[in-house]
């Protein structure tokens, strides 16, 4: 498949959220945070060409869905397009031969963003338990997370204010580490756009990917307020863990040993088309382990599930009784051969 061709496979507006229309002529253009620098309103997408512009990140130069992922993995535009291509392998005509591409890891930010990320983590961990952060933390109660749970998660409020570098908005400030490298910090507005990142992040991480390191099963969500009541209700039965987003895939360069001992890979991504691709590649990616749960009708969210009094081990236990008599069969006929 040619450029032309691999630039119509994935949709741009698929792999962001948090956009809002902003115009309606010639296909639409929407709106929204940047997710590179974290940018409000910088970045616009135009899905009838799938192209998209940063007015920081690209100087206000439209590009296409290969550059998005490109940027988004680390990795090269001929990287990009075979990752999208289902990864197909280069032709040297110098030495005539094929060649597996050479694929760089998705990496951390930068030591010095980590450095001063993390003195203004443990400034908003303290303003949160302040008079100041006094509305941020009822918010947090009001979505079923208890105190243990919010210090565990590292979570903090922001007044907004400069920690060196780095502009950190007002907000709900929500960091994700993942064996000791804090990856991004991102901010739970009380406004429009919802979220934004601090400038600098690395969004294509897993949200409490710790928890998986030993774990038999796991549960992959939408949103870390997903992924923390998860944490919170059923831990002990499964971890529980987030890419950020739907339209977020995981480099398996990077994240694939978090990954490769599991028996049970369930996905709970929202229904609408951008959940549904999310699911889709990880089942491309990480194999038939990969099992797609759902939520009662009308219960919205795990968040929403759990807040509205739903019964979230109840409802882990009945996904568990659904596939493992399925597997046991399987095994059971594949022996029988």
């Amino acid at each position: 498949m040619g450029f032309d061709g691999l630039k119509n496979k994935i949709q741009i507006i698929d792999l962001v959220d948090g956009l809002k229309r902003v115009a309606s002529s010639g296909g639409g253009e929407f709106a929204g945070p940047c997710p590179f620098c974290g940018g409000i309103d910088r970045f616009r997408v135009q899905p009838a060409k799938n192209i998209w512009l940063c007015r920081h990140c690209t100087n206000g130069i439209w590009r296409d869905v290969i550059d998005f992922i490109a940027r988004r993995d680390n990795v090269t535009i001929s990287q990009a397009a075979q990752s999208i291509d289902g990864g197909f392998p280069r032709f040297s005509k110098q030495s005539g031969k094929l060649k597996k591409p050479v694929y760089h890891a998705y990496k951390p930010p930068t030591d010095a963003w980590q450095a001063a990320a993390r003195e203004a983590v443990a400034i908003c961990e303290n303003n949160l338990f302040e008079p100041a952060g006094a509305r941020a933390l009822e918010y947090l109660h009001s979505r079923g997370l208890t105190d243990t749970t919010i210090k565990t998660f590292r979570l903090g409020f922001s007044p907004k204010f400069n920690q060196g570098d780095l502009y950190i908005p007002h907000g709900i400030t929500i960091p994700a580490f993942a064996n000791g490298v804090l990856w991004y910090v991102k901010i739970r507005t009380n406004g429009e756009p919802k979220y934004k990142l601090v400038a600098g992040s690395k969004p294509a991480a897993i949200f409490n990917a710790d928890n998986l390191a030993t774990a038999r099963d796991c549960l992959l969500v939408e949103g870390e307020f997903n992924a923390m009541i998860g944490h919170q209700t059923i831990n002990d039965v499964i971890a529980v863990a987030s890419m950020g987003s739907a339209g977020n895939r995981p480099d398996l360069a990077t994240w694939g040993p978090y990954f490769i001992n599991k028996t049970f890979i369930f996905t709970l991504y929202d229904a609408d088309d951008a959940g549904q691709s999310g699911a889709l590649a990880l089942h491309n990616q990480l194999g038939e382990r990969v099992k797609l749960v759902a939520l009662p009708a009308n219960a919205g969210d795990l968040n929403d599930y759990y807040t509205a009094g739903g019964d979230v081990w109840q409802w882990m236990k009945t996904c568990f009784e659904f596939w493992e008599p399925a597997t046991d069969n399987a095994g059971k006929e594949n022996n029988a051969e």
